[in-house]
């Protein structure tokens, strides 16, 4: 699959606008169409180590060497991200919900 489909891919995938992804990458919006669209086909090694970055996947998932996730995977990977700038005491409250959250799930089943 080719960088511009597997982009196309995971931004459905994620629910993610082409704006939301190019700010997240600090491209504009049409330059990640472009991509999509493979009427740009040569993007520069730290853009693509951007992209994969941002959707937590490895580089050689967007170059088509890779499994490419589901979409629940991507939400994993989406939060965990989002983990790495919080504080240490914010981290804590965020584990102490999921564990919250699991106990409740193991309640229900």
């Amino acid at each position: 699959m080719s960088i511009g489909k597997t982009l196309f891919s995971l931004r459905q995938k994620s629910g993610q606008s082409l704006q939301q992804v190019a700010d997240a990458v600090g491209v504009s919006k049409a330059h990640v169409w472009e991509l999509e669209k493979g009427r740009s086909q040569n993007p520069s090694f730290e853009l693509v180590q951007r992209l994969a970055r941002h959707f937590g996947v490895a580089i050689d998932v967007l170059v088509g060497g890779g499994v490419e996730p589901d979409a629940d995977a991507l939400q994993v990977a989406r939060l965990h991200r989002g983990l790495e700038e919080l504080t240490a005491g914010d981290r804590k409250v965020v584990e102490q919900m999921i564990e919250a959250l699991k106990d409740r799930a193991r309640e229900t089943s």
